[in-house]
C-alpha cells in the first residue's frame, strides 16, 4: 500500500504540506474518509488518511488534541485539514502534541475540496496498487524463467538484488549463508553486520518471521518455506530505500520461487544421495573377495565417497526415538536435514569423512577413513550441537577399526551391533563401542530348535543321562575335557585312580562312536558340555 511520503512526492498532491517536522510520512495509506464529527475515530478503519475543515475546533484546538491522540490510538495513518475557512493556523500546543506522537497532520490548500482531494488519493491509491501488482508479477515471472532455464540460487539471488537496487542475503534452514547478492561481496564487513541483526531477530520475539514484516527496520526477513519446519530465510538489506513500484508483494512473489529453487535443488540432491547410499549399502553385503578385486578400481569408490586409505572405521549414528512425536512430515524432514547437519559438521573436521543413510532402519553411516586420535570427542561435541539445534538428541554405535577395504563390512557389522545393544535397552544418547561377544553369548543366539538336536547327536545319551553310570560318566568326560585330555590331572581332580578315568573315557568314546581326542570331535563335544551347563534351552 501507498505511504504519505509517496503520496507527497506525487507532482499532482505537491501542493499538499507536512505542517509538523516530526510526523512519520512512512505510514500506510490504504483508505480516505471525510469528516466533520468529533467521533470519527468509532466510524473509521485503521490505515485510514482523514480530511477535514475542522470546524468543530473553530473555537476548541484543544478537542483536536484530543482529536490526534484517538486516531493515533487506533493506528490512523494522518489528518488532513483545509486551513481556511474555520481554522487559519494550528496552535502551537497542537504540533507540539502531534510531533510527540509522531502523528502527521498534512495542511490541504484552499484550492483543494474535500470531495475532490479524497477522490484524486483513492485513485492514485488504486492506480498504484495494481501497478505494484503488475511489477511483483513480473519479476516472478522473470525468476521462474531462470529457474526453468536451471540457472542456480547465486543468480537468482543476484537477479533480484539488482531489481530492487538493495543487498540481499539469503541463509539456509542452520542459518548459515547460502547466498549472498555482489553488495556482500564488495563489503565484506557487511556479512557479520547482517548476521549479528539476524541472531538477535531469532531470538526476538519477531521469531515467527510469517512474512508480515513491516518496513520501519532497516532489514526485513522473510521465511522462505521450501520445507514446512526447517525454513530458509530471506534477508533484504536497506528496507526503507526501497522505491515504488517495489513493494512487499514484490519480495513475496520473489520468496515463493525460491522456495520452489530449494525444493527442487533438495530433491536432486536427495536422488543423487540415494544411489550412492544404495552402492555403499550393497558394498556391506558383498563378500571379502569381490571387495578386494574392486579395491583396484578407485576411480568408481571415489565416486562414492570411498578413498584408497590404509584405515577405515565405521560410526553408525541414529536420532533416539521420542514418543510423542508422530508428525511424518516432521520426522521426514528432521532426518533429511540431520543429514546434511552431520555432513556439514563432520566434513568441516574432516574433508574425508563420508556419510550415508540407510532410510530403512532410519539410521547414519559415518566412515571415517583417517585416524582420528580424538573421534569420541568428536561424537560428544556432535551430540551437544544436534541437541541445540534440534532439541533432540543422537546416539552413536562405534565398530573397529580396519587396515583393508575388504575389512569394512565387518567394521560396519560391528558399529550396528553395538548400537543395537544398548538400542535394546531403551537407551538413548548414548557412545557405544562394539565389545566381541562370548563363546556363550554366541550360543544363546542359536535357536534351541537348532541348539537342542546338535547336543543329542554329539552327546547322545550322555546329553541328558538318565541313570547313575551315565551321571559318572559325563562328569568325568567333563573335566577331562576341561583339562586339555590329561589323565593325572583328572584323576586327581575328581579323586579317582588315573586308570578308572581311562576306563570311564574309553566307554565314552563307545557311546559316543569317536574319540575323544580327534581335534572336530573335541570341539564338538566341549561345545556340546557347555551349551548344557551355561545356556538356558526353552
Amino acid at each position: 500500500m501507498a505511504t504519505l511520503k509517496e503520496i507527497l512526492s506525487v507532482l499532482q498532491f505537491s501542493d499538499l504540506t507536512l505542517l509538523n517536522d516530526q510526523g512519520d510520512l512512512e505510514r500506510e495509506v490504504r483508505m480516505v474518509d471525510i469528516t466533520e464529527t468529533p467521533d470519527i475515530k468509532d466510524f473509521t478503519t485503521p490505515y485510514s488518511f482523514i480530511v477535514t475543515t475542522g470546524m468543530n475546533y473553530k473555537d476548541d484546538q484543544a478537542g483536536l488534541i484530543s482529536l490526534i491522540n484517538e486516531l493515533n490510538d487506533i493506528q490512523v495513518a494522518g489528518l488532513g485539514i483545509k486551513l481556511s475557512r474555520f481554522l487559519k493556523r494550528l496552535d502551537d500546543e497542537v504540533i507540539e502534541f502531534a510531533n510527540k506522537l509522531k502523528f502527521p497532520i498534512i495542511e490541504i490548500p484552499d484550492s483543494w475540496n474535500l470531495g475532490s482531494i479524497t477522490h484524486h488519493i483513492s485513485s492514485f491509491i488504486l492506480d498504484e496498487e495494481t501497478e505494484k501488482l503488475h511489477f511483483a508479477l513480473n519479476i516472478q515471472q522473470e525468476l521462474n524463467a531462470m529457474l526453468m532455464q536451471g540457472l542456480d540460487l547465486n543468480m537468482m539471488i543476484e537477479r533480484l538484488s539488482r531489481i530492487i537496487k538493495v543487498p540481499v542475503m539469503l541463509l539456509n534452514s542452520f542459518h548459515h549463508v547460502e547466498s549472498l547478492s555482489n553488495h556482500f561481496h564488495q563489503h565484506s564487513e557487511q556479512v557479520q553486520k547482517n548476521l549479528n541483526y539476524f541472531r538477535r531477530y531469532l531470538c526476538s520475539e519477531k521469531s515467527n518471521a510469517n512474512n508480515n514484516t513491516d518496513f520501519q527496520e532497516e532489514y526485513a526477513i522473510f521465511k522462505v518455506p521450501a520445507f514446512k519446519y526447517f525454513p530458509y530465510y530471506l534477508m533484504v538489506s536497506n528496507i526503507k530505500t526501497l522505491n515504488y513500484p517495489i513493494s512487499l508483494l514484490t519480495i513475496e512473489q520473489a520468496v515463493n520461487t525460491l522456495s520452489l529453487a530449494i525444493y527442487k535443488n533438495s530433491k536432486i540432491k536427495e536422488a543423487e544421495q540415494e544411489d550412492v547410499n544404495h552402492f555403499f549399502s550393497s558394498l556391506m553385503s558383498e563378500n571379502p573377495d569381490n571387495l578386494s578385486s574392486l579395491s583396484q578400481h578407485m576411480d568408481l569408490l571415489k565416486k562414492y565417497h570411498i578413498q584408497p586409505s590404509k584405515f577405515y572405521q565405521v560410526v553408525t549414528c541414529a536420532i533416539d526415538k521420542e514418543q510423542h512425536i508422530e508428525n511424518s512430515v516432521y520426522l521426514n524432514e528432521r532426518y533429511q536435514m540431520t543429514f546434511e547437519w552431520l555432513t556439514h559438521k563432520l566434513t568441516a573436521i574432516d574433508p574425508s569423512i563420508s556419510i550415508y543413510m540407510s532410510q530403512r532402519k532410519r539410521r547414519f553411516t559415518i566412515l571415517f577413513q583417517a585416524k582420528h586420535q580424538y573421534y569420541l570427542e568428536y561424537c560428544k561435541y556432535i551430540q551437544k550441537e544436534y541437541h541445540l539445534f534440534f532439541n533432540s538428541s543422537l546416539s552413536f554405535g562405534i565398530g573397529n577399526e580396519v587396515t583393508e577395504l575388504s575389512q569394512l563390512p565387518l567394521s560396519y557389522f560391528e558399529a550396528n551391533e553395538a548400537y543395537d545393544n544398548k538400542y535394546d535397552q531403551g537407551e538413548n544418547e548414548f557412545i557405544e563401542f562394539y565389545k566381541s561377544k562370548s563363546v556363550e553369548e554366541l550360543l544363546q543366539l542359536i535357536p534351541a530348535s537348532k541348539l537342542k538336536p546338535f547336543i543329542m547327536y554329539t552327546l547322545g545319551s550322555l546329553a541328558y543321562p538318565q541313570t547313575t553310570k551315565e551321571k559318572e560318566l559325563r562328569y568325568t568326560l567333563n573335566v577331562y575335557m576341561a583339562n586339555q585330555c590329561d589323565l593325572t590331572k583328572t584323576s586327581e581332580e575328581i579323586f579317582i585312580h588315573r586308570n578308572t578315568v581311562k576306563y570311564r573315557i574309553k566307554k565314552c568314546e563307545e557311546i559316543l562312536g569317536q574319540s575323544v581326542e580327534s581335534p572336530d570331535a573335541s570341539l564338538a563335544i566341549r561345545l556340546a558340555l557347555f551349551a548344557l551347563e551355561k545356556v538356558t534351552l526353552k
